[in-house]
This record gives C-alpha cells, structure tokens and sequence, in this order.
C-alpha cells in the first residue's frame, strides 16, 4: 500500500508540475542585453566590454523555472545543449554560460545530480571557458543534495591561467580582480593565477559582475586592480600622467579636445577626507559632484537592506543631484586611511552652463551613460520576473 501510495504521489507530482510548468527553461539571452552593477568601469574596460567580437555577447545566460525533477530534468539538459549547439554552429560561441535558477521553486535529489552531470558534459564538449551557476538564495540551491559543492568540485585542476605578457609573446598578461579569480600564485614565475571554470553565484549581478571582469581578463588582465586593503575587487588606475584627476577626467570624457579638458579641469578644487567620514548624508541637498582621485568610499541607503556600493577611484559621483538639482539618494561615507576627490561646485556648474554650455555638456552625457546602465541592470530584475527587457 505505501508502495502503491508513493507511485500515485510521484505521478500527481510529474502531472501538476508539467502542466503547470511546461518547460523548464524560462528563457536564454546574450550578455548585450544585460548589465551588472558595476557601472564605474573605466573606458578600456567598456571598450571590452561593448566590443563586437571579445565584449559581452560572449556572455549567454538561460533562465531556469518551477520544480526541476526527475520527470523534466532531461529535457531541461537536452535543451541547454541544443541551445549552446546552435550558438557555436552559427559561429555565436559564449565563452562564459550562466545557468539562472533564480525563479527556480526547487530541485529534486535526482535532477541536482543530473544538473552535476550536465556541468562535466557541457565543459568537455562545448568551448566554454567558465559556466556559473546563479542559486538565488542566500543559502545556496533549494535541494537537500549538495549540488553547490558538486558544481564547483574539480574546477581548481581545470581553469584558464593568467599569466605575464612575455615581450615576443602575446598572452594574456599581468594581474586579475579579486572578485573574478579564486586564487594567486605569488611566486615570481610567470604564472599569476587561475580561473576556476565553475562557480556558483548567489544572485544574477554577482554573475554578470564575475563574467564581465573574466571577458576583461582574457583580452588584458592590467585593467583590473586589486587595491591595498582588499576592500573592493579592483581600482581603476589612471593612465601615465602626472595629474590623476585630469587623467581620470580624460577617462570618462575621452571625446573632449584639450581646450575643454583644461576648462573642467580647472574648476575641481580638491578635498580631503578621512576613514569614517561622511562626504553626504542621505537627503542632503546637492552642491557639487565629486571625482574620487585615491580611497575607497562606500554608498549606503539608509533603512534598507539593500547591499552598499563601492565607489572606486575613477568614479564620479553626485553629478545627477547637481545637474537635476535632486537631493542625495545615498549616504557616501570613506573607507579607506583617506581618500583624495576633486570637487565641482554648483557655483562653478552654473557659470560653467552660462559661459561654456558645449563644454558642461559633457558632464550632461556623463549622467545619461550613468543612468542608461543602472536602468538597464535594473531591467536584469525585470528579465527575472516577466521575461522581457524594458524598451
């Protein structure tokens, strides 16, 4: 009778579930239409990044959905390899897959071991250089068995190298960003360290962030810096230059003559901050923007339990508060020992806009690239929800 009991129940199980969810994948994409949080990337990283052979279209997510189980966990697996066969029989090749479980509702023991199984085969026939997996959940896959283990088991014997450019060698070179790479060899050989080819993310950003800086270290790791305190995953150094705010000024305006540069240039006064301190509290009223030259700051939304935000050396801060005059949305507070940031007064901003208007046109497309990349990581949620990508 138990036995009886048992079969009726699995079959209820395989019935409500196919009817209900058809297909377990939801959906897949290329990485062009997503975007992490990491929005204050320099301009060589975006190069990569936006390039049309080696940037984010290497990146191929598929979306997960419902009970996964013994009843659809083949045809789950069936589908990503034919998804992933089309792509590289139209030359489209991904060098990193993200298989998404967010809107995943849990795992049986059997499809985990089967979603273990399908990580070796897809690593071993198909020329992915790393496959993440986005759990959702704080604490890992919804399943008894330990799939988060069984995903990651092994990568360490089988990952991309990165090691130094040799003058008459062309490879990938130099260093890495502690966020996408595991693990450092610090002899002085050239081998500097390893990409695991799997890992496991707790929410979509983590991965995109994860694939982005691995798509950076294939074509030229020296973009990605680990800073002195290990606090955040990189620092964006300036190109050589002696005047670090001007360089990091030519970074993100990179389309203003010299004449222009000199103009914004001038009308930064610098300021200095130390670890602890508030450069703005929630709330404030905007009264300048600031370029972060050296330190590492924080952003924080007050009474929510949102993640903070790092602010990297490079990064400008406050421009749409003093372009829209829109009081702060963050509390930023420093970091680091202390932190050096160059500062645009709205006295100087409203001078600027009368007498030079073409030239505070750049700080007005510097809010639009801004704001255009945290609507579309924004969407990333949306895609999680509904499927689609606002227009």
């Amino acid at each position: 009778a138990a036995l009886i009991a048992g079969a009726v129940a699995a079959l209820s199980t395989y019935a409500a579930q196919s009817m209900m969810y058809q297909d377990p994948i939801r959906g897949s994409m290329s990485g062009v239409r997503l975007r992490s949080s990491a929005w204050n990337r320099g301009r060589e990283a975006q190069e990569i990044l936006d390039g049309e052979k080696n940037g984010r279209q290497r990146i191929f997510s598929i979306q997960l959905q419902g009970h996964i189980f013994f009843g659809n966990v083949t045809k789950m697996a069936d589908d990503v390899k034919k998804k992933l066969k089309e792509k590289f029989e139209a030359g489209d090749e991904p060098a990193v897959v993200i298989l998404d479980f967010t809107n995943s509702l849990g795992l049986d023991s059997s499809a985990a071991q089967s979603i273990a199984k399908l990580k070796s085969f897809l690593l071993e026939n198909f020329d992915v250089e790393i496959l993440l997996f986005v759990t959702g959940h704080e604490d890992g896959f919804r399943c008894t068995y330990d799939l988060s283990h069984q995903v990651v088991d092994g990568s360490s014997s089988s990952s991309i190298e990165i090691v130094e450019r040799m003058p008459s060698i062309r490879k990938h070179s130099l260093t890495f960003t502690a966020r996408a790479l595991a693990s450092q060899n610090e002899s002085k050989s050239s081998h500097i360290a390893k990409i695991p080819n799997s890992r496991v993310c707790k929410t979509l950003d983590e991965a995109l962030i994860f694939a982005e800086d691995v798509l950076i270290a294939l074509e030229d790791p020296s973009i990605l810096q680990t800073d002195s305190k290990k606090c955040f995953p990189y620092v964006r150094h300036s190109s050589v230059n002696e005047d670090k705010a001007r360089s990091f000024l030519e970074d993100l305006v990179p389309s203003a003559p010299s004449k222009d540069m000199d103009t914004l240039h001038a009308l930064l006064s610098p300021e200095k901050y130390y670890c602890g301190e508030i450069v703005w509290e929630q709330g404030d009223i905007s009264e300048s923007l600031k370029l972060v030259v050296e330190g590492s700051l924080i952003s924080l939304l007050e009474d929510e339990q949102c993640a903070p935000e790092s602010i990297l050396p490079g990064s400008m801060i406050g421009e749409l508060g003093l372009v829209n005059s829109t009081r702060r949305l963050t509390t930023v507070k420093v970091l680091s020992q202390e932190a050096i940031l160059y500062s645009l007064s709205k006295a100087s901003w409203q001078t600027l806009i009368e007498e030079k208007p073409h030239v505070a046109r750049y700080i007005d497309m510097l809010v639009i690239q801004y704001l255009a990349h945290r609507v579309q990581q924004a969407s990333n949620t949306i895609v999680d929800r509904c499927g689609s990508v606002p227009v």
